[in-house]
């Protein structure tokens, strides 16, 4: 291009010269569109339908870059951007599912010594706002027109998020009457002289 730009004007009014710029020109915008096929968003649904736009039948495997030339891009230009602006969304919905899995697979909750007798679960409000967090995320995913890939997906762990989430209110409320009683019959005397069936009851 840069060539034909700066070939004297005489020759710029022939017929030629226009054919050559017009080649260049597309040679250029079907570069641009093939390097955008590179992109890591794209799957093997997208090319399937990308297929389908282009009327072809690729083996994926042994895709050479003279077929995706001999395809031509440009006349369907708007379906593959339309196509890729798909892919990047459903990628961004893919990638916070994928690192919400990695999280809760490899969490662990912190547990502390309780006076030799126990260990408790401490990190309370940390372990929450995560539940939170990610419960939010999943809600707003909903709104996402590209949420319907992974409706499956997400559901299932909006039901799984909210299992761990009511059995940690359980827990919490457990732990913390426990260690209320816990003071309560071992701190004093007195409550163990007045409720000594209950004390004993809890001692075991």
């Amino acid at each position: 291009m840069n060539q034909l730009k700066h070939l004297p004007v005489k020759y710029k009014s022939y017929k030629s010269y226009e054919y050559a710029k017009q080649m260049m020109h597309n040679y250029s915008k079907m570069n641009m569109l093939v390097m955008e096929l590179k992109s890591e968003a794209l799957k093997e649904r997208h090319w399937r339908q990308m297929m389908k736009e282009l009327r072809v039948n690729w083996n994926l495997s042994e895709l050479t870059l003279g077929q995706v030339w001999d395809a031509d891009l440009q006349r369907h230009e708007h379906a593959i951007k339309q196509i890729l602006l798909v892919a990047q969304g459903e990628l961004a919905l893919e990638e916070f599912l994928k690192q919400m899995k990695e999280f809760w697979q490899a969490y662990e909750v912190e547990l502390v010594n309780y006076q030799n007798k126990t260990r408790l679960i401490k990190g309370w409000d940390e372990l929450f706002n995560k539940l939170k967090e990610h419960q939010n995320s999943l809600a707003a995913m909903k709104l996402s027109p590209y949420y319907k890939q992974f409706e499956e997906n997400a559901l299932s762990w909006e039901e799984k998020l909210n299992r761990i989430s009511a059995m940690f209110d359980v827990w919490i409320d457990v732990q913390r009457r426990w260690v209320y009683l816990e003071g309560l019959f071992s701190g004093s005397a007195d409550i163990a002289t007045l409720l000594p069936i209950e004390s004993a009851r809890f001692s075991r």
